[in-house]
């Protein structure tokens, strides 16, 4: 009796809900019949229906089994029981089904519940209607390779929109001033439409995006400073536009940058140092401005650089060799400049090149080309009045001057009687004069053990005498003002010549103080057989018995140790800055190693002997314990050398082979 009791009770409750679920059945249908009743209504003013798969959109099938659509469930705000759940339509993805109609005729505001929608690659035309701001929780946006024009609708009503592919439309007018209003925005690409008017500074409020492309439209004006705040930018291209200005500096911020397309504008100014800040860059093409100057060496430090176009410019100056230290390069444009000098060697190394230009410069001397030179490599090199090599490279060949055979016919007989007759004497006189030449020596070597320092005055480019009196003029004889450092073998002065050019000059102590002269010869030897952007400058010496100096490059912003020593100087020192430096540092040891004809080691690297520039670019100084490095050996010192604290391990340790 109590079990027929209970299930009658069930059955009543049963009975009790069947309208309340028909009403949430009812509800459900409602929704989507609204949703499946704008998508109906689009399809209508579509050409070529039936041709396509829109086929399945029906009124007699639901909306989640169509074509292209994809719904979810959505939990009421007021549902409490967890089958209290309702249909929406929250993707629709159309990419590439040939729909050819108008957009606008399309009721965005019956898709509240749109997350991802793929309309690209089809013949829609007509406006993006406003109605699209009733998209509230679109994510994925993307009507990309269509026809529609007009301008784009103001950015509200968007605030989880993290994709938004516009690319290949007509769109025209301004990009919208409210863009900073899609705050979660990771990717934005407006390319290759008709927008106008200038870079709004808005778009430096994204900071979450990654990938900003404007190419290919009408817009004018500079490159807004706000720029640089989007930090997490990955791809960032303006090709093709018509912005002005100069790049600015703080361009070295955007640290994790890969791809920078800045060409076809008219941009001017010096190519920025900064970028060599952008260690991950893989592609940079800055052709097709008005840059002048000369090719930073800084650019060396995108060390992941693939691509590198710097064509149609106005550079000038020479190549860096610096260059053929990026091994990863596979395109290298420099053509249309008005380079100079002779092709470095260094590009030699490029191994993994295939599209190399320098073609339209005024590149002399022979062409250096790189090793894996191909069939496959593409190689550009005409237009060079001075260059000559290969002729297949367009060059005339490189001739030495040689005696035609008519000449050569002629001198003939004049050489048998010279071998005949002037041979005897000459043999004779190259007797006596081996004689004297040895007697001479002997007499010099005797003399020069007696002397321990000469009177010899060398300023390169400069008359000796006069430009010692220059010297002592502007410093007054070395007066203590003009001092900028003391160091253990000299005080270092700051020395402005006529016509204000400024030099730093390290005077070296009384020989009371300072007797042995190896440092002095030491640095000497080195300085003048070293070319390196890394490395301090040496432009003459003075060497006599009562004075010494070295004349150098003055680098004005002092050492690294002082910077690191004064707070306020260090905290300029970011990251990417110190890693710049220790770069530079790197580079200039790599060239003293194995670049140079006689490789040296420096033996006493540490932050004093490092000066920096008023950019925070590092110079090696203070060679004064260099030695050359012997073949056949890692390291050759066998006497301990440089300051303590920064001696490379083992330079004090015999390195003899059989110990």
């Amino acid at each position: 009796m109590s079990l027929l009791l209970a299930l009658g009770q069930q059955l009543l409750l049963l009975l009790l809900a069947l309208p309340c679920l028909s009403c949430a059945s009812n509800s459900t249908q409602a929704r989507l019949d609204r949703q499946a009743k704008a998508l109906l209504q689009w399809k209508s003013g579509l050409f070529r229906r039936g041709t396509y798969d829109l086929d399945s959109w029906t009124q007699e099938t639901s909306p989640c089994d169509w074509f292209g659509v994809h719904c979810s469930t959505v939990v009421p705000s007021h549902g409490r029981d967890q089958g209290d759940v309702v249909f929406v339509v929250s993707e629709i993805s159309l990419l590439g089904c040939g729909l050819n109609g108008r957009l606008d005729r399309l009721h965005f505001a019956d898709l509240p519940h749109l997350e991802y929608l793929d309309l690209s690659y089809n013949s829609l035309s007509g406006p993006i209607p406003s109605s699209i701001g009733a998209l509230a929780k679109i994510k994925y946006l993307d009507l990309s390779w269509n026809f529609l024009d007009d301008s784009i609708p103001p950015f509200i009503g968007l605030p989880h929109l993290s994709h938004l592919n516009l690319r290949h439309n007509s769109l025209s007018g301004r990009i919208p001033s409210n863009v900073g209003a899609l705050a979660k925005l990771k990717y934005l690409d407006l390319s290759y439409n008709l927008l106008d008017g200038y870079l709004p500074s808005a778009l430096g409020t994204l900071r979450k995006l990654t990938d900003l492309s404007l190419s290919n439209n009408n817009l004018t004006g500079p490159i807004i400073p706000s720029l640089v705040n989007l930090t997490n930018l990955r791809s960032l291209d303006i090709s093709n536009n018509h912005i002005k200005g100069s790049i600015p500096r703080s361009i070295g911020n955007l640290t994790i940058l890969k791809y920078l397309d800045l060409s076809n504008n008219q941009i001017n100014g010096i190519i920025p140092p900064e970028l060599g800040s952008l260690v991950l860059l893989s592609h940079l093409d800055l052709s097709s401005n008005q840059f002048f100057g000369s090719i930073p060496p800084q650019i060396v430090h995108c060390h992941l650089l693939s691509s590198l176009c710097l064509s149609d410019n106005l550079l000038n100056g020479l190549i860096p060799q610096e260059l053929g230290y990026l091994t990863g390069l596979i395109e290298l444009d420099l053509s249309r400049n008005n380079l100079s000098g002779a092709i470095p060697v260094s590009l030699s190394m490029l191994c993994h090149l295939f599209d190399l230009n320098l073609a339209y410069n005024s590149l002399s001397g022979r062409a250096t080309l790189p090793s894996s030179a191909s069939i496959f490599t593409t190689i550009s090199l005409d237009h060079n009045m001075a260059l000559c090599g290969d002729s297949q490279y367009n060059l005339p060949p490189c001739e030495s001057p040689k005696l035609d055979s008519e000449q050569e016919s002629i001198k003939r007989p004049n050489l048998l009687f010279l071998v005949a007759f002037v041979g005897p004497l000459s043999l004779v006189c190259l007797v006596i004069a081996s004689i004297t030449v040895v007697c001479w020596r002997r007499k010099l070597v005797k003399s020069s053990s007696k002397t321990k320092s000469g009177d010899i005055l060398s300023i390169w480019n400069f008359d000796g005498n006069i430009a010692f009196e220059d010297i002592l003029n502007a410093t007054e004889n070395f007066d203590e003002k003009y001092c900028i450092g003391v160091g253990g073998y000299g005080s270092v002065f700051r020395v402005v010549l006529e016509g204000g050019i400024i030099f730093a000059i390290k005077l070296l102590h009384s020989m009371e103080e300072y007797s042995d002269e190896g440092t002095f010869h030491a640095e000497i030897e080195v300085l003048t057989k070293i070319r390196h952007r890394c490395i301090v400058k040496l432009y003459g010496f003075c060497s006599h018995s009562q004075i010494k100096f070295l004349i150098y490059d003055l680098i004005e912003g002092g050492s690294l140790s002082s910077i690191l020593h004064e707070q306020e100087l260090a905290k300029e020192l970011d990251w990417p800055t110190r890693i710049a430096v220790v770069t530079d540092v790197a580079q200039a040891l790599s060239y003293l190693h194995h670049d140079c004809e006689d490789p040296f080691v420096h033996r006493d690297i540490k932050s004093s002997n490092i000066l920096l520039d008023l950019d925070y670019k590092a110079y090696v100084s203070d060679f004064g314990m260099a030695r050359k490095l012997k073949h056949g050996y890692s390291s050759w010192s066998t006497i301990f050398a440089g300051t303590c604290g920064y001696i490379a391990p083992g330079t004090y340790i015999s390195l003899n082979p059989f110990w």
